[in-house]
């Protein structure tokens, strides 16, 4: 029994001279880590990073969040199904686009440019547009796009001239309706689905002429 006692002394001691060995914690490294600050950008685009990776050498630490999240899908579908914000009024003619803003529904909205081309009113650069060239105008269905749900009037002027700027640089915005002024940061934005499809119907439908003049 005895020589028992001693073994399981001596297990103890070891194991109580293992702990005391192991090396503690630097306090001015936990208390380093602890000043940092957490800070959470919107991941719009690859983009970003050029800004966040300017503070790897601060005490600050950087999270991203999505913009477009299932949940804002969802919300915009269900319950904004005739929403205000910026849309797109597309010429039958021409196929190029004007990009307006609305904080009403923009199906109201799209009544009154109709309703300027019908009583000859050059109220708005789309009805310029179609009086001044004698171009067709077409049914909401075929001619009118949401571009971006917003309810907010003081942001509407921000994403407008964007979009403006944005179907001005690929080409697709009517004459009528030209930028005033170049922002280089819309440079960089995303265009939007919809002149991204028509974009690529146009140059597929331009492919397809080219191969039959070959021919």
């Amino acid at each position: 029994m005895d020589s028992l006692k001693k073994v399981t002394q001596h297990i103890k001691e070891k194991e109580i001279a293992k702990l005391n060995k192991r090396p503690k914690k630097n306090e001015e490294q936990t208390e380093h880590t602890s000043n940092k600050k957490w800070v959470t950008f919107t991941y719009h685009s690859p983009l970003i990073r050029k800004v966040t990776n300017l503070f790897k050498s601060t005490e600050i630490r950087i999270a991203f969040r999505a913009s477009n999240t299932i949940y804002r899908q969802l919300v915009q579908k269900i319950g904004n199904k005739n929403p205000s914000g910026i849309y797109e009024i597309k010429c039958n003619t021409c196929g190029m686009n004007y990009v307006g803003q609305s904080g009403r529904p923009i199906t109201t909205r799209h009544k009154e440019h109709i309703r300027y081309i019908k009583n000859n009113n050059p109220a708005s650069a789309y009805a310029v547009n179609i009086l001044n060239n004698r171009h067709e105008y077409g049914t909401r269905e075929n001619t009118l796009q949401l571009i971006k749900p917003c309810r907010k009037i003081s942001k509407m002027n921000h994403w407008e001239n964007m979009y403006i700027q944005i179907y001005c640089q690929y080409s697709k915005l009517i004459e009528e309706q030209q930028v005033s002024e170049i922002n280089p940061l819309f440079k960089y934005a995303q265009p939007p689905h919809t002149l991204r499809d028509s974009t690529q119907q146009d140059q597929q439908q331009g492919g397809k002429h080219n191969n039959n003049t070959n021919r």
